[in-house]
Formats: C-alpha cells, structure tokens, sequence
C-alpha cells in the first residue's frame, strides 16, 4: 500500500501493533465492546507495504462501515511492529494516529508463534516449520548471528526470533510518535491473575483512549504441539534477549527483565 492520499473518508487513527501472540485478538474484543471502536472483522490489515494487495482503495473499503459513533477506526496488524517500514508510513498517513503495542516474555512468545504457525500454516511456505521446535530456534538463531535475516520471510524461524526485539522495534515509533500517543500493554497483565494487576489492560486503555473498556480474554492458544525447548536452547535465547529487554524496560519505564527472568 502506497502512502494515502488526502480522502473525504476518515482516516484509520488507532493502530494495534502487535508483536504477534501476545494478546492482540483479546485487544480487538475488548476494543469492539466499547462501541466506540470499529475494528473490521478481519482485525489484520497488513498495509503499508506488508501485503501487495492491500491498495489504497481496499484499505479504506475495509473501515466503510464505521458509523459515527465510532471515535476510533482500528487496524490491529501484528507484525507491524517488526516491519521496518510501517512506522513511517503511519506517521505519514496520519501523524496524529494512536499507537498500541503489546509485549510478552521474549521467549515464550517465539514458542507460541511456532506453535500457532505449525498448526495453521502451510509447512511449504515456511519449510523451517517442518523442524521440531529445538531445530527450528537453532536454525533461527544461526541466520540472525549470520545477518541471514529477510523481512519478507514471514515464516522463517529468524523472522520470528526477531518479532521479539521489542525495543529495536519500538524506538521506531518513540522517534515519529509523540510518548502519549503511544501505549504498551504487557501480556502477563492481562493473563496472571493478581489483585492488584486484575483489570489492568482495561483501565489502561481507559485513560489512553477516554472509553468505556470491558477486559475480556480471548483463549486463542495454540495447542497440539510441544511447548518445551532444551535448556541450552533457552539459555542462547535469552542471552539474545537480555539486552533488548533492558532497552524495552527504559523505553516504558518498567523492569521487564525482573517480570520476566532475564
């Protein structure tokens, strides 16, 4: 999708950015509940560059039937945090747009985007899917140490390893957005139960948005696949991570290597 051109139709002015299985599906329920917020019923645009077919015109098709009660027009594309280009072209087509990401522990999310593509994807798209899971991250881990990575390889192990390096990725957007016009959300509010976390993605998006949000968790877990990875494997990740997690942690101003081990 090319830049948009000025439009007499509303502009799209929230934009949900993943990374991918971190709750984004829960996010367009809890943001449909509102009344307030039209998210398409294919929640994934995958403009601005991501998916060829998604034209100008078929991008704005896709918001016609918001209604004027609706004060948000929501497009929750899960990979545009990774994409090196949609920062700025949403900065571009609307500098005044609304950005939600949200995060998870680094390796557990890698595992649970394995496991989603196996079970749903076409192992010929994404040959490294026919990998058990411990081949599969070694083979992901020795392209990035190679710079072996290809953005368009959406179903390469590498691609997925790198969906997880939130703070290279955010500071994209901290550098086009203004901070409060950027909220992240963090996966372990919204999924372990504790008092004093109980409702937190909710009130968030309360303030940052001004509606009414009822929390609502959607159970889309992937299922039907190992969930465990060897020990040194773990180990190699999360010194991949470690000093991403601490980029992260200054960029939102919370200790995400204690939240999550690193």
């Amino acid at each position: 999708m090319t830049l948009l051109k000025a439009h007499t139709a509303r502009r799209v002015n929230l934009f949900g950015i993943g990374a991918p299985r971190t709750a984004t599906s829960s996010l367009a329920w809890m943001l449909r509940g509102t009344g307030k917020v039209f998210v398409p019923e294919a929640k994934e645009m995958n403009g601005f560059g991501i998916d060829a077919d998604v034209t100008e015109s078929v991008y704005e098709m896709r918001f016609s039937e918001a209604r004027t009660e609706h004060r948000y027009l929501a497009d929750i594309s899960p990979v545009y945090l990774s994409s090196i280009q949609v920062a700025e072209g949403i900065q571009a087509y609307n500098p005044e747009a609304k950005i939600i990401a949200t995060l998870r522990d680094p390796v557990s999310r890698v595992i649970s985007h394995y496991r989603h593509m196996k079970g749903k994807i076409d192992p010929s798209l994404g040959p490294e899917l026919k990998l058990n899971i411990n081949s599969y991250i070694r083979k992901g881990l020795a392209d990035i140490y190679d710079n072996k990575l290809e953005y368009n390889s959406w179903y390469s192990a590498a691609m997925n390893i790198n969906h997880s390096f939130y703070g290279k990725h955010l500071q994209s957007y901290y550098r086009r957005f203004p901070h409060n016009q950027i909220l992240v959300l963090v996966y372990d509010d919204l999924t372990r139960w504790r008092p004093f976390r109980q409702g937190l993605w909710a009130r968030q998006l309360q303030r940052f948005l001004g509606v009414n949000v009822n929390q609502k968790c959607r159970d889309n877990r992937a299922v039907g696949f190992e969930t465990k990875i060897a020990d040194d494997v773990a180990v190699d990740l999360k010194k991949l991570f470690a000093a991403d997690v601490s980029t992260t942690s200054d960029l939102i101003g919370r200790d995400l290597g204690r939240l999550w081990g690193y």
